[in-house]
């Protein structure tokens, strides 16, 4: 069996999208189709439900794509130990909040490029449920999320930083009023929620949208700073509070033996929030 099939199974798996699939391994989507088919045809079931939202893994998908992440893991440590450590490669699945793939993540994923040329990051967008159920699935290899408390679960969780939590206003408007927070599995949002039980929020599923409204003087919003920090260094917003800060936890599975690649990522992300 070829692992280019199984990397195609990883990927799909991921995007749920035959032609996001074609575009992050540069290959025509015919070809993708191709390879899922031979590979359903070799393992003698189907792998993914064809829907109108995109390619979902059936039962026998995910046992598949567990089984794949072992033989692709195992693929990767062979090529570390002929290469030695100089030369890892690989590419490795990171999930992450929004404002840290906006906001943070791209200045270390960049170092990282310039330093280990052959480790190719994929980030995804991720809050904490999704995140939890990604690294547990196999989805993305590790992940990072903003919580109070380390998170329920089976999962390895480090601390590897925190977060700096602010109530944010535009310059003028009153302390109190109508509130525009994330949606809800937000740790930081949702504990000011809980106490100001009188409060009934708009909710986004963006950063920039609450942002924007609270920019047009509509209401507040519990945003990260590093979100804001623009806005309040250019007097388009003013912190009316500093809210006790979020941590950031590092997300593993202990299931899984990682590549070269993946300690690589793991430990610039730990220097980097350290």
């Amino acid at each position: 069996m070829e692992t280019r099939l199984l990397r195609t199974l990883l990927v799909l798996a991921r995007t749920g999208s035959f032609t996001a699939t074609a575009a992050e391994l540069h290959l025509v989507q015919s070809t993708v189709t191709t390879h899922v088919k031979t590979l359903e045809r070799q393992l003698g079931a189907r792998l993914f439900d064809r829907l109108p939202t995109g390619a979902k893994l059936t039962e026998a998908g995910e046992r598949a794509l567990a089984a794949a992440l072992d033989v692709l893991a195992a693929e990767q440590r062979l090529l570390d130990t002929a290469k030695g450590v100089l030369e890892v490669s690989g590419d490795v699945r990171l999930g992450a909040p929004e404002s840290m793939c906006a906001y943070r993540l791209p200045t270390i994923i960049a170092d990282l490029a310039d330093r280990r040329p052959g480790v190719t990051v994929h980030l995804t967008p991720v809050g904490t449920r999704q995140a939890l159920d990604a690294v547990h699935d196999g989805v993305v290899d590790l992940a990072l999320v903003l919580e109070d408390d380390p998170p329920a679960t089976t999962l390895t969780a480090v601390p590897v930083g925190t977060e700096r939590i602010d109530l944010v206003a535009a310059p003028g408007h009153p302390d109190t009023g109508r509130y525009f927070l994330l949606e809800e599995g937000c740790s930081y949002t949702d504990r000011f929620a809980r106490d100001l039980p009188d409060v009934h929020p708009t909710r986004f599923g963006s950063i920039e949208a609450a942002r924007s409204c609270v920019v047009a003087g509509l209401g507040l919003s519990v945003l990260p700073r590093i979100s804001v920090a623009d806005q309040l260094a250019a007097g388009a917003l003013r912190s009316v509070a500093e809210l006790p800060a979020s941590t950031l936890f590092l997300v593993t599975d202990p299931r899984r033996t990682e590549s070269a690649a993946v300690r690589v990522v793991r430990e610039a992300l730990r220097q980097a929030s350290g």
